[in-house]
């Protein structure tokens, strides 16, 4: 999350970028990560009073590509929000697949169901309007995924993370954005005094990274992007 239409504005506690400006629309204008469906969510979350937090343009256009790449077709999202990343998981698995997606709050819920209908993927979604822990656990009976992209609050990601490793298959994938904690995540977080979100959004992603990097059962890595997408394959 924490990204506009156009580039990594909104970073965040006034993160800086990873990436030159240059080299960001050099990138953005190459690939044309965001067209008139996305640029239309964008308007549809303004206008509905959203938080403008979806998912970095390149980022979103990155996840697609993996997703293509893999042929994966059975996934879940936590933190649908207006449905931005929704849209290019959808695309993504195809009309045969299908997502399940998960946001807590019922009017951007609402939102997302739009997007998704006006994208013409609705067939291929299912928004669950509840807790992730709650609707995690109804979901863990559908099993196993092909892979997870996590996009909630960053303090409870190691929670996605311990249902996502018991619920995707052998080579599925785990996905998980913002984790560069805002340009924060190599600080240690008992050294964040003074914003203590920040602190346990920062202590919730370094441990998800750590975990991942250092467990036998996958494979992964973290893209050096503005936000940073971390990215892990089950090995066994």
């Amino acid at each position: 999350m924490a990204q506009t239409s156009t580039g990594s504005k909104n970073l965040a506690w006034g993160a800086g970028r990873l990436l030159e400006k240059n080299l960001e629309d050099y990138s953005a204008n190459t690939f044309r990560p965001v067209d008139d469906v996305l640029r239309e969510v964008v308007d549809r979350a303004e206008r509905n009073q959203l938080p403008p937090l979806h998912v970095d343009s390149l980022d979103g256009l990155t996840l697609e590509v993996m997703i293509r790449m893999a042929g994966y077709k059975k996934m879940v999202e936590v933190g649908t929000l207006a449905g931005y990343s929704g849209i290019q998981i959808a695309r993504a698995i195809g009309p045969d697949g299908h997502l399940h997606t998960i946001e807590v709050m019922p009017q951007f819920a609402e939102v997302a169901k739009e997007s998704f209908r006006k994208a013409g993927v609705e067939d291929r979604v299912t928004v669950h309007v509840g807790t992730a822990a709650e609707v995690l656990q109804r979901l863990a009976k559908l099993g196993p995924f092909d892979a997870v992209f996590i996009d909630a609050d960053k303090e409870n990601y190691p929670v996605y993370l311990d249902w996502a490793e018991e619920n995707i298959r052998v080579g599925g994938a785990i996905f998980a954005d913002n984790t560069f904690g805002f340009g924060h995540v190599w600080r240690d977080a008992d050294t964040i005094m003074d914003n203590p979100k920040l602190k346990s959004q920062v202590a919730g992603l370094r441990k998800i990274n750590a975990r991942l990097a250092s467990n036998p059962n996958y494979r992964a890595t973290i893209l050096p992007t503005n936000q940073g997408l971390t990215m892990a394959v089950r090995l066994k």
